[in-house]
């Protein structure tokens, strides 16, 4: 709001001059090489950030099971789930349903990254079922173009369908069954998208002609919920 308050207009001189543009492009072509460059004398010097990710997140706990960082958006924290949870899939389906335990145990994997906005990297081994099979099973209405996973806290994002017939519904991450603090019984994984839209403690799957709007917003009052607290 400030700087949109503040904003001047492009005055013609302050692009038609030489000077103007010799300055700007250089600054601009020395922005561009010092990126480049930070990568290689970081790495020739020993520093820390040589060993971050593109996004600038650090590795943790690789292909070590549950040992990797235990992050929630704002402050969702529920009560631990029975074992014997369910998630039902609904909404633009000719077959809606309740899926029991044992069919999100399918022997489905995936390796993937998970990085989160809060700094680190993981990779790590899921297993569990593709979501692919559940909308599948579910019948997809022809007007169906979007997928919206929900949380037990009421958290949850949009996918086009395209996109979530590819993501997995893991139960396990290596060879241990998630913990809680990793959203057991089932999480979502989403490889290529950031931590945030990794669902945890999913409940429902549900299908939509239109993307979710009021998804961001979710993020913020699924953390003051009930559930959300733990109560």
């Amino acid at each position: 709001m400030h700087a949109l308050l503040r904003a001047k207009r492009p005055r013609a001189r302050d692009v038609a001059g030489r000077r103007q543009l010799l300055a700007t492009a250089g600054v601009a072509v020395g922005a561009v090489a010092f990126w480049q460059l930070q990568r290689p004398v970081s790495k020739l010097l020993g520093l820390r950030g040589a060993r971050r990710r593109f996004t600038g997140s650090y590795e943790a706990a690789s292909f070590e099971g549950n040992a990797f960082p235990a992050t929630s958006w704002v402050a969702d924290h529920p009560r631990e789930l029975p074992a014997g949870h369910r998630v039902t899939v609904g909404g633009l389906c000719s077959r809606p349903g309740v899926v029991p335990a044992e069919r999100l145990e399918a022997g489905d994997e995936l390796v993937a990254t998970l990085d989160c906005t809060g700094g680190f990297y993981s990779t790590q081994h899921w297993r569990g079922v593709r979501l692919g099979r559940l909308l599948d099973a579910a019948g997809p209405a022809p007007e169906a173009a979007h997928v919206r996973v929900v949380s037990h806290t009421g958290y949850r994002w949009s996918f086009p369908l395209a996109v979530a017939r590819r993501l997995l519904l893991a139960t396990h991450v290596g060879d241990e069954p998630l913990s809680h603090d990793h959203g057991a019984p089932v999480r979502l994984v989403a490889p290529g998208r950031r931590g945030f839209q990794w669902v945890k403690w999913v409940a429902r799957v549900e299908l939509h002609a239109d993307p979710d709007p009021g998804a961001p917003a979710a993020t913020v009052w699924s953390s003051f919920t009930a559930k959300g607290r733990g109560a």
